[in-house]
Formats: structure tokens, C-alpha cells, sequence
């Protein structure tokens, strides 16, 4: 393992923390050819080089979600190493030289030995060098993950920190050009940073960075990356391809199709916010002379979903449309669904909608209300307290709760007729 270190003043140092070390990296395999795409620059010696590899980034392992129970947690968090594995299966199926993870391998410094020693377990039986870039979420600072006693001992000899800025010869005519994230709060683009040092070269050279890039991010941070520079090194042949992480969705960034996030490599978040989760992308560059050449072909690795699903919900037919609806998706153990229910219904059929979110509740990984597009209006009428069809003490409490509910005051009103709701699906299983 090469771990390669900024020039830091020696800080005082948890007890989990080892001196950095340095071991060889493995040489890299023979690849094969793939389809691509050509263009020209200005020319440059005619040494031909081509290299095929797994770019992906955003695994932020030791991830949990609030909405998830137990149960469901322990499936999601086996699902994430579980696709790292599946990752490896596609570094052999597309004949991959090396896998680039560019930033927040983990959630953070906080991330658990047991989620540590299985993720390098999965990365040493990939059989290639595999290099992680430190992004916002684990930093190489005094008290990461990477500095970790953990991590150190546990780090197969496949896997390289790209702790250090700059060039890093993967082998003759490939290089990584690496912009770690040192602390949370780096203040400038280091990607930027790392472009302007850069001259032209002859071989294949694959920046690697985290972060946003800001024609697509708002604001104005001053730790954006700028595309412009990075569109212009592509361009003039100083950077074949930006491999770069923290947008959790597959994205090809600017004209160029040589700048691409692959997204989180399983789903973080519904799918209002994460469009194309799940994914690994396969890239092949060649190089010869002042031809280019690139193929970039995402694969799915993910397999969970995060569904957000609105619907009027106002009256029994909507709430049998709905029940079809959540009835057709696949795979629903590994799916997680964000309702937003609108409209106005009855107490009554407010009991069916119930009965419906608890069939799902059993069925679906999870089920949770989208509050910002939830605006469900439950009315009592008379109806709803004649078919309570219950006499004595129960009538005179049904009618008390129904007087309640169309009280002024919103929250004694919507407490009424949430136990309107109990009594009358109580009422109904004791028939």
C-alpha cells in the first residue's frame, strides 16, 4: 500500500491512529478494447496507450436513515457492501486495469471497525489496484478513517489513499492526477489548483476530484469546482478524463463527455433528488498521437430504491387507484416509499387509507410521509358516527369526539378525528 502524506506538523494523535506507511502497489493486468468515440488535438508523439477502468464514488459507508427500522437498516447497510462487491464483479467483466473511488468511501470518522475491515476485505478480492480519494465526508486529517489504526492494518496491498496532491504514475503512459480533500473545509477548487500546474504530456492522464461543479451547484463556495478550467484541459488534451464524485446521481458534466460523476453506488435519497442512482461507470481511453478516444458505459450496481410517490387520496376509489399503483412496483423488501397524500376524506375512509399504509408498512422496506407535499384533510360527518354502530358509554364518547372535530381549534379537531379513526377501526374488528 503507498500512502502518501501532506507535509503536516506532527499533531498529537488518537490512540487508534498508526504512522503512515509505505508498501508497493501491484501491477496493473492487460486490458482489452472496447467501442468509443474519437476526436483530435494538437499533436503529440505517436506512442499509442489504452486503459480500461471502474470509476465510482459516494459509497459513504456507515450511512443509516432515520426512516428505516431495524430490520430494514440491516438489510440497507448489507446492501451497500454488498454492491461494492458487485462492482468488483464488473472490474472482471469489463477486463478493468484499476477501480477509482473518487471520495467519501465512508460516511465519516466515525464509521465503525466492522464496516471498515469488510469494505477492504471486498476491495483485496477485486484483484486490481484500487485508489480511494479522501472527499468531504472522510478527509485524510489527524483523526480520519485513513489515519485510523483500523484502516492501517487492515489495508490490503491493492489499495493506495491518494492522500497526496498531484501526479501519480499508475504505470508507463497512465497517470492519476489526484485533488484530495485534506479537511472539511478547503476553502479554494483544488481540482482547479491541480489543473492549472498540469502541462501536456503523451500519456493517458485521469484527474481525480470531489465536490461540486459550479455551473450545476448554487451558490458561490469558494471550494466549487470551476468548469470551466476543467472543460479547457480537456479540451487542449492536458486532461483525458475528470473522474469526479459528491453528486450522488450518474451525470456527464459539461460538453466535453469526458467529465462525469457516477453517482452514489447505491441510492441515498427518493428519486425527486437522486434521478440515477446506483451505478458504476466503466471507462476506456486510448491515446495515440493526436487521436482520443473514450467510452464511458454506466452499469448498475444498486439495487434498493428510494420511491417518492404522490397522490389525491380523496374518497375509496382514489385509495383503490393508489393501492394498484403501490401493488405493481418490484421488489418491495428493498424498496422505500415517501408518500405525499392529498385531498379531502371522510373518517371512514380514512380507516380504509390506514388499513392500506399498514399492508404497506409490512410489505415495503419502509414507508414514510413526504411532509412538504402532505396535506391530507380527514372530515367527520355524519355518517362516519352512524356507522360507528355502537350504543352506550362508546356512542356517547363517538359523538363527544365528533363534536370535537369540528372544533376551531385545528389541533383538538385533528386529535378528535384521529381517534374518530381508532374507535371506528376498533369498533369494526370487534364485529
Amino acid at each position: 500500500m503507498t500512502v502518501p502524506l501532506f507535509e503536516l506538523p506532527d499533531p498529537e494523535l488518537p490512540d487508534d491512529v498508526l504512522p503512515d506507511a509505505e508498501l508497493p502497489v501491484p501491477g496493473p493486468r492487460v486490458i482489452g478494447r472496447a467501442e468509443s468515440r474519437g476526436e483530435r488535438f494538437a499533436p503529440a508523439s505517436e506512442t499509442a496507450h489504452e486503459v480500461t477502468f471502474v470509476h465510482t464514488a459516494d459509497w459513504q459507508l456507515g450511512m443509516t436513515r432515520h426512516y428505516l427500522g431495524p430490520e430494514a437498516a440491516h438489510a440497507y447497510t448489507a446492501a451497500r457492501l454488498e454492491a461494492i462487491e458487485r462492482i468488483g464483479a464488473l472490474v472482471a467483466e469489463v477486463d478493468a486495469e484499476f477501480v477509482v473511488v473518487a471520495g467519501d468511501v465512508f460516511e465519516d470518522q466515525r464509521v465503525s471497525s466492522r464496516i471498515i475491515r469488510r469494505t477492504l476485505d471486498a476491495l483485496a478480492a477485486f484483484g486490481v489496484p484500487v485508489y480511494l480519494l479522501p472527499g468531504n465526508h472522510d478527509p485524510y486529517d489527524a483523526a480520519g478513517v485513513y489515519r485510523s489504526r483500523t484502516f492501517v492494518q487492515a489495508c490490503p496491498d491493492n489499495v493506495t489513499v491518494l492522500s497526496g496532491e498531484g501526479v501519480h504514475q499508475v504505470r508507463d503512459g497512465v497517470e492519476l492526477v489526484a485533488a484530495p480533500w485534506a479537511h472539511k473545509h478547503p476553502g479554494a477548487d483544488l481540482v482547479g489548483r491541480q489543473v492549472a500546474r498540469l502541462s501536456p504530456g503523451d500519456g493517458i492522464r485521469i484527474l481525480v476530484g470531489h465536490g461540486g461543479v459550479d455551473e450545476m451547484t448554487p451558490g458561490n463556495g469558494t471550494s466549487l469546482i470551476g468548469l470551466g478550467s476543467l472543460e479547457t484541459a480537456v479540451e487542449s488534451g492536458v486532461v483525458d478524463y475528470v473522474a469526479l464524485g459528491d453528486r450522488h446521481s450518474v451525470t456527464s458534466v459539461g460538453s466535453t463527455g469526458r467529465i462525469w460523476y457516477p453517482g452514489a453506488h447505491e441510492v441515498t435519497n427518493f428519486d425527486h433528488i437522486e434521478e440515477s442512482p446506483g451505478h458504476a461507470l466503466a471507462v476506456t481511453l486510448r491515446r495515440s498521437g493526436s487521436t482520443r478516444e473514450i467510452d464511458v458505459s454506466p452499469h448498475r450496481v444498486g439495487q434498493w430504491s428510494f420511491r417518492t410517490i404522490s397522490a389525491d387520496v380523496g374518497g375509496v376509489a382514489n385509495i383503490e387507484a393508489l393501492r394498484a399503483r403501490l401493488g405493481e412496483i418490484d421488489d418491495k423488501p428493498r424498496t422505500v416509499l415517501q408518500l405525499g397524500l392529498v385531498g379531502s376524506i371522510s373518517v371512514a375512509d380514512s380507516a380504509v387509507l390506514d388499513d392500506l399504509l399498514d399492508e404497506c408498512a409490512d410489505r415495503f422496506a419502509a414507508v414514510t410521509r413526504w411532509g412538504r407535499a402532505d396535506d391530507l384533510a380527514v372530515l367527520a360527518d355524519d355518517a362516519d358516527l352512524d356507522e360507528l354502530a355502537v350504543g352506550g358509554y362508546v356512542r356517547d364518547t363517538a359523538e363527544e369526539l365528533f363534536a370535537h372535530s369540528r372544533s376551531d381549534d385545528s389541533d383538538s379537531a385533528r386529535s378528535a378525528r384521529d381517534a374518530l379513526a381508532l374507535l371506528r377501526r376498533l369498533a369494526g374488528n370487534s364485529r
